[in-house]
């Protein structure tokens, strides 16, 4: 992946591209969580859909992109602030439209884009979705800067994961503890998650207006954010397909990268 720093509005977005330079625009849009980002959360699944020009960027308030001091507490002006970002990402990379990937909290942007800008999107596609009235267990999420060293990222990863054996997640959890421990990401993360006005839900009468194209994408056994939220979007948006993976928690892109991979890219070129 190669990596730059972009002017998003009054922030600054770290954006790493990987992929087919002259391919479709796939943005990939990645979960909260401490030491969260866009690279970490996607690389697994990046091989599998190298036909697109991969768009991966850290959200605001993550990773190596603007950490904004001037922003009240509370997860619904972060929210706002990060969608924004994402918008004047495509204005200033010239992209009139783009096809979503968006993984939990990463969902709930791209649904808001959807609603936003209904003309610059194609096809969506929403892993681990969170934004709907669903309610996800973020206790581990929440609760990891009580004690945060790396042990708490093992067991905050290991929760995610519906078995221990996943390829390459030691190094996961190593980077991004390391990304976790910067006092910044800590500072963001407190401030987006304590009380405040908060971050939209997506219902029934909202989604009932969004007319693309969604496959909605989730693990039979996350314990974070349960399938329900998945057959939810699926009932209520007039265009979704469902696909539930066995055996499988809320890190899709790590416990099947090589069938999610293939999955999304179908979907992405007109399969059903």
């Amino acid at each position: 992946m190669e990596t730059r720093d972009l002017a998003t509005g009054p922030d600054t977005t770290h954006l790493a591209t990987a992929g087919d330079e002259q391919g479709e625009p796939l943005l990939l849009l990645h979960g909260t969580g401490p030491g969260a980002t866009g690279a970490l959360s996607f690389r697994p699944i990046l091989p599998g859909l190298a036909t697109y020009r991969c768009l991966v960027p850290d959200l605001v308030g993550f990773g190596r992109s603007s950490h904004p001091e001037d922003l009240p507490a509370g997860p619904g002006p972060w929210f706002a602030r990060r969608v924004d970002a994402v918008v004047a990402l495509l204005d200033e990379l010239g992209i009139d439209r783009a096809h979503l990937v968006g993984h939990s909290y990463g969902a709930r942007v791209a649904l808001e884009l959807v609603l936003r800008a209904p003309q610059r999107i194609g096809r969506v596609v929403l892993l681990a979705a969170g934004g709907t009235p669903v309610k996800a267990d973020l206790r581990k999420l929440t609760g990891f800067y009580d004690d945060p060293g790396e042990a708490s990222m093992r067991a905050l990863v290991a929760a995610q994961l519906s078995r221990g054996d996943v390829d390459g997640i030691d190094d996961y959890v190593g980077e991004r503890f390391t990304v976790a421990a910067r006092p910044e990401v800590r500072r963001s993360f407190q401030a987006a998650t304590a009380a405040g006005d908060p971050a939209p839900v997506y219902d029934g009468s909202v989604l009932a207006a969004v007319t693309h194209r969604v496959l909605a994408v989730h693990g039979k056994d996350d314990g974070t954010i349960s399938p329900a939220a998945s057959r939810f979007l699926s009932e209520h948006l007039p265009c979704a397909d469902l696909h539930l993976f066995a055996d499988c928690g809320h890190l899709l892109q790590f416990e099947v990268p090589t069938r999610l991979g293939a999955l999304t890219r179908e979907f992405l070129a007109g399969g059903r």
